[in-house]
């Protein structure tokens, strides 16, 4: 609990303090060294802090940026009400540079790519400046329009000259990058350069070296990278500002007021940003690609490593045919996987003489396929010299110029012979277990006898229809039926003649019997009949003519004359199976009882 608090507080207690050493730092030049103070950095590091913490813990990051912004005010003398003012109009246009400059990034961990996103950070900065000069106008109605343009001016190019630097250092620092940390050092020295350039012409006020100065800036941006335009600012303004110390004028050389000084040398650092923020765009983009192009470079020496590698292991074999020239491109594999001396390699001119049948299979494919615009694949099967049979599997692609003419062709090829003979084998054991698992599952299902259901299945097949019944309020009969005096057929006849009369009747059964009806042998000589959607008279006509057919016997048949008795019962709400066969075995009783050979219905 108390690492999650610290590890959500940390960043935002840093920029607080940050924000603190910043802003007393430019407090204190403008109240104790009487500087002008042409950019205000507190409002860059504020924007970083917003840009770089989470949405989520924003407001731990407004409470710390609040208490510290009021802190130092009261420091330095303001009251309690304009204390609290003017640090929640700091953090307003500090979230709303933020905001805008995050969208105009596209996201966080974004460097800006496009022109488009270097515009959407120079408006986000100007509007967040604007906003925050004219919610500052009440507390300062005073102030006059010049003064209203410092303001403004001042936090327009601290968010743009603080927020990348802060932003690259916080990225060198996790990324850990030699390359960057190399080009510190002469990108250093190249910008006190330009900040020895820029005093020498506010000291001389030597108005033609004005352009060399963003000349200069230009070139620092293109050779060092997009953060070197904000040092170049950077420096620009501090040099600036330490000139203006004691009150002096900012600009030395030129005929102005210190005010009027200080809007001139902002509005000289925001042409110096307006120009080189492009250039960094430029070259952020350069950089983007180049790390494409890289990748891309490392990704194809990739592929074609594990290229060769997969030909080595998986055997392999490429093939190209330029159709303009005629010229060929085999490897040795795929000569070798033809049949072909790998010798022949790379090009083997005309191979259809070399080959068997003359590669009529393979040739037929690929004129098949000559308006494929996609990866067609087939199997070439033939037969070597030694008679022994060869399978490959081969994949062409069909090259195209832009009038949509075939111009080339490529392919790959691997034997697949073995896989093939397998797969072949395994198909045919797989039928063979389907077989064998069917007959198993019908022998475990029928009766070996008669080969209608056998007790097992017949009472699953009536569990079934019982349920199928009570859930859908339809009817269903269960018949119950056996061979009348069977024990004196198989003391006279033999049990020979006693299976052959069984079977006799189930036959007779089976005739009689609907499409979905059940017909089973469920012990010795006795069957059911299951009739779903039967009930009622329908049910006692259909039992009687089954009656009626097993009393008249097969024509032809030299086996004694037997009858059944049948008993009937139907379905009622509630029963179970078992209660439905019960009630049917009782009127089987019943007709045994009253003389055989009859229909009985359950009670």
């Amino acid at each position: 609990m108390l690492h999650d608090i610290r590890r959500h507080c940390q960043e935002p207690v840093l920029f607080a303090l940050a924000w603190i050493v910043v802003a007393a730092a430019s407090m204190a030049l403008r109240a104790y060294g009487e500087a002008a103070v042409l950019l205000w950095l507190p409002s860059g590091v504020a924007a970083a802090a917003f840009t770089v913490v989470p949405v989520k813990r924003w407001w731990i990051l407004i409470l710390t940026m609040l208490a510290a912004q009021i802190f130092l005010s009261l420091v330095f003398g303001s009251r309690w009400s304009d204390a609290l003012s003017y640090s929640i109009i700091a953090i307003v246009q500090a979230i709303i540079a933020a905001g805008l400059g995050l969208r105009a990034l596209g996201g966080q961990h974004r460097a800006p790519a496009r022109f488009a996103a270097v515009l959407g950070i120079f408006g986000a900065a100007v509007t967040a400046a604007l906003i925050g000069a004219a919610l500052a106008l009440p507390i300062r109605a005073d102030q006059t329009l010049s003064e209203f343009f410092w303001w403004f001016s001042a936090n327009v190019i601290g968010i743009l000259v603080a927020t990348p630097l802060i932003l690259r250092a916080r990225r060198l620092l996790q990324e850990s990058d030699e390359a960057d940390y190399d080009r510190i050092l002469p990108t250093i020295l190249a910008v006190l350069c330009l900040a020895v350039l820029g005093t020498a012409v506010l000291v001389a006020g030597t108005v033609a070296l004005a352009p060399a100065v963003v000349t200069a800036a230009v070139f620092i941006t293109f050779r060092f990278g997009h953060t070197s335009s904000a040092l170049c600012v950077l420096a620009f303004g501090a040099m600036s500002t330490f000139l203006s110390t004691g009150g002096n004028s900012p600009a030395p050389g030129a005929d102005l007021s210190v005010r009027d000084a200080t809007l001139a040398v902002q509005s000289w650092m925001l042409l110096m940003m307006a120009t080189t923020l492009p250039v960094a765009a430029m070259l952020m983009k350069r950089e983007e690609l180049q790390l494409q192009l890289i990748g891309r470079n490392a990704g194809m020496h990739e592929n074609l490593m594990l290229l060769d590698l997969a030909e080595e292991l998986a055997g392999i074999g490429r093939w190209r045919f330029d159709m303009v020239t005629g010229q060929q491109n085999w490897t040795p594999r795929m000569l070798e996987l033809c049949g072909l001396s790998p010798d022949l390699a790379p090009d083997p001119g005309d191979v259809r003489d070399l080959l068997p049948d003359r590669a009529r299979p393979l040739f037929s494919e690929i004129t098949a396929n000559r308006e494929a615009r996609e990866t067609y694949s087939f199997d070439y099967q033939f037969r070597l010299a030694g008679n022994a049979e060869k399978i490959l599997r081969i994949s062409v692609l069909n090259e195209f110029d832009i009038e949509g003419r075939r111009v080339a062709l490529f392919g790959v090829a691997m034997d697949v012979t073995d896989q093939v003979q397998r797969e072949q084998a395994l198909d045919l054991a797989r039928g063979r277990a389907v077989k064998l698992a069917a007959e198993a599952q019908k022998l475990a299902n029928t009766d070996p006898l008669t080969s209608l259901p056998n007790r097992r299945c017949t009472f699953a097949r009536l569990k079934t229809m019982v349920d199928l019944a009570g859930q859908r309020s339809t009817p269903l009969t269960a018949l119950m039926f056996d061979i009348d005096h069977f024990k004196t057929i198989n003391d006279t006849y033999g049990h020979q003649t006693g299976d052959e009369v069984i079977v006799q009747v189930a036959e007779l059964a089976r005739r009689q019997a609907r499409h979905g009806d059940v017909v089973g042998r469920i012990g010795g000589e006795e069957f059911v009949w299951l009739l779903p959607g039967v009930g009622g008279p329908a049910a006692r006509r259909l039992a009687e003519r089954l009656r009626g057919a097993v009393e008249s016997g097969l024509e032809g048949s030299t086996l004694p004359n037997v009858t059944i008795s049948i008993g009937l019962a139907q379905f009622q709400c509630g029963d179970t199976g078992d209660q439905l066969l019960a009630r049917a075995d009782a009127a089987l009783y019943e007709a045994k009882e009253h003389g055989r050979n009859q229909v009985r219905r359950a009670a």
